[in-house]
């Protein structure tokens, strides 16, 4: 069949659209569009493309899905009745598909050869008790997420592991958004998700799974009744409603182009190749899909820097309740039996709570709303050597300390009084042979002590005082040298020595484009005799390692990602951690990481901690040596 062509010169639009302090001026396109009808039936015409232009996909609600060549020669079909589809490449031949049912809102999973056209069916997954109403994929980095919306309102976040031979779907998050989402796609390369509702706009999410949950929202000023929205990996989105004729490219410079009055555009979808953008349209009213090359420069997108991804090994049983809850964890060394060490681990919402190494709840202490904790073991008492954990108390304004005996049994001995009004971060260290408590307020002021244990009875000694301008929380003591690590959240890393009186601070490492504030939980990890200190840099949800005996290096920063064969989620928004280099038996060689979680998912539950392999740590400092 020869294919129709319509060429239109499209101006600016000027009826009906306002420009408001909130939405970016709309740009001319002065360059004609031409429009192809595709001599196929169809409701949405999918672009399909790498540096080059592959071929089409249509989704048809009466013949299923249709693989086009790109000069639109039906080249093999997959029998159904699809809606809606989205696609992503697996490897350089292989197409992965997400295809909803139109009749029974069942979700089809498929793979397509694109050079033979072979469709093949992975996995089939019905609508449990609401009717699926879109679905988009997306991916980052090795893994593959789907993302649908329900006739209740509710958005499911999913992690498809696509093994070889036995493909599944994990839920990651849900989140309420509402009814008449009409269409859904992601931008990969910024993790936005775009969602839009009939009549309203497109609402814009994090894709990331560990993000925020919260939304901005793109208002369209006349409410056309938007029914498709498609993006680019890098960003920029583009939109139509059956209201009005137009094509919507949203983005830093906004653009919009007219279409013929009577077009009513039910769907959008667009790829982009070396050449430039490509585009397919259904338009609803002549129940025609038509491609078309939009107008502009060729696209070039940036190389986006990828941080290094670790995973987690373990997690620990959530905390009590939902909410900020969790914060910072601490290690109990088991020295006749390293394996059976254990985790200590403060809820600010109720006491605090031991784990053994493989995060089973071992025990829970409901002393108050503990902030900080840290552990020395060894110290000199009357009755020999004890181990003793310290915790700030924000129920008391107090320094929470607790027995530790040799079965790992943990037993609060006292709480002592501070002059501070709201304690926040603490550490521990044993100098001159007596334990040693820095506890800090979150006006900035820092009080040290030195802590007597005579049998069961416990006394402190106010050694020293000391301010920073602004709210500090996480800190470590290196017992071998004196010194204290300290972070202002909002500035960087400070170091003090504890036994040079009159001592000037020092900021050792400032915030920067990898180490974003807040700067929160750190601790010293020990490796071929050289001193890393981990901190967390919770502003952008990483980790970063600074070689101590290197001036204070800043080697690199990692972030914590899905553990998909685990089934762990990543890691987000680290308040405190806690790394140890003794090794904790066969599983654990060289030590352990562990950090609080301030998101936890897959599935939805309180916060909790994550638990990784100290083997990890060495591998990425020994990358970035």
């Amino acid at each position: 069949m020869k294919l129709a062509l319509f060429n239109l010169t499209l101006g600016l639009l000027l009826t009906g659209c306002t420009v408001t302090a909130d939405t970016p001026a709309l740009t001319e396109q002065a360059n004609p569009i031409i429009f192809n009808a595709v001599p196929v039936k169809g409701e949405s015409l999918l672009p399909v493309a790498n540096n080059a232009l592959e071929g089409w996909l249509v989704t048809s609600e009466q013949s299923g899905l249709i693989w086009l060549t790109p000069d639109f020669q039906s080249q093999y079909q997959w029998q159904g009745h699809i809606s809606q589809a989205d696609w992503r490449w697996l490897n350089n031949d292989t197409l992965l598909i997400a295809a909803l049912d139109n009749n029974t809102t069942a979700l089809h999973l498929l793979t397509l050869d694109t050079h033979t056209g072979q469709f093949t069916s992975q996995l089939q997954v019905p609508s449990d008790i609401a009717d699926r109403e879109t679905v988009c994929l997306q991916q980052l980095g090795e893994h593959y997420f789907l993302f649908s919306t329900d006739a209740r309102g509710l958005l499911t976040h999913s992690l498809l592991q696509l093994s070889p031979s036995n493909w599944q779907i994990a839920d990651v998050r849900t989140l309420m958004i509402g009814p008449n989402i009409s269409s859904c796609s992601v931008a990969d390369d910024t993790a936005t998700l775009y969602l839009a509702e009939e009549e309203v706009g497109i609402w814009q999410y994090e894709a990331d799974s560990e993000g925020e949950n919260g939304r901005i929202l793109d208002y369209f000023p006349n409410t056309p009744e938007i029914e498709s929205v498609s993006a680019l990996p890098d960003g920029r989105y583009f939109a139509v409603a059956t209201s009005e004729p137009v094509i919507h490219q949203r983005s830093d410079n906004n653009t919009a182009w007219p279409v013929e009055a009577q077009w009513e555009l039910k769907s959008i979808r667009v790829a982009s190749t070396e050449q430039g953008l490509i585009a397919g349209i259904y338009d609803e009213a002549s129940n025609t899909l038509f491609s078309l090359d939009l107008s502009g420069a060729p696209v070039t997108r940036e190389v986006v820097s990828r941080t290094d991804l670790l995973t987690a090994d373990a997690q620990t049983t959530p905390v009590n309740r939902y909410g900020d809850a969790a914060d910072d964890p601490a290690f109990w060394i088991n020295t006749q039996a390293p394996a059976d060490s254990l985790i200590l681990g403060t809820d600010k919402k109720f006491g605090l709570n031991v784990y053994s190494l493989d995060g089973t709840l071992q025990q829970t202490l409901p002393v108050g709303r503990v902030n900080n904790v840290d552990v020395r073991q060894g110290i000199a008492s009357g009755h020999g050597r004890v181990d003793i954990a310290v915790a700030s108390n924000r129920s008391s304004q107090s320094l929470s300390v607790f027995s530790i005996n040799q079965q790992g049994s943990v037993a609060l001995l006292d709480n002592l009084p501070t002059r501070l009004s709201d304690v926040y971060g603490l550490c521990t260290g044993v100098i001159n042979n007596r334990l040693q408590v820095v506890v800090n307020d979150t006006d900035g002021r820092f009080e040290h002590y030195a802590l007597t244990i005579e049998n069961s009875h416990v006394s402190a000694q106010l050694v020293s005082e000391f301010t920073l301008p602004s709210q500090p929380e996480g800190c470590v003591i290196d017992d071998a040298t004196s010194t204290l690590y300290y972070g202002e959240e909002s500035t960087g890393i400070w170091m003090r020595h504890l036994t040079t009186v009159g001592a000037s601070p020092e900021l050792i490492a400032g915030t920067n484009a990898q180490v974003h504030a807040d700067i929160e939980g750190m601790d010293i990890y020990r490796f071929n005799n050289q001193r890393y200190l981990i901190v967390s840099s919770q502003g952008n949800s990483r980790f970063a390692v600074y070689a101590l005996d290197d001036n204070h290096r800043l080697l690199g920063t990692f972030g914590i990602a899905i553990n998909h064969v685990a089934g762990i989620d990543g890691v987000s928004e680290t308040d405190g951690l806690a790394v140890t280099s003794h090794a904790l038996g066969d599983d654990y060689p060289m030590g352990m990481l562990v950090v609080q979680d301030g998101r936890n998912v897959m599935p939805a539950a309180p916060q909790n901690f994550k638990i990784l392999n100290g083997e990890k740590l060495v591998e990425f400092i020994q990358r970035h040596q």
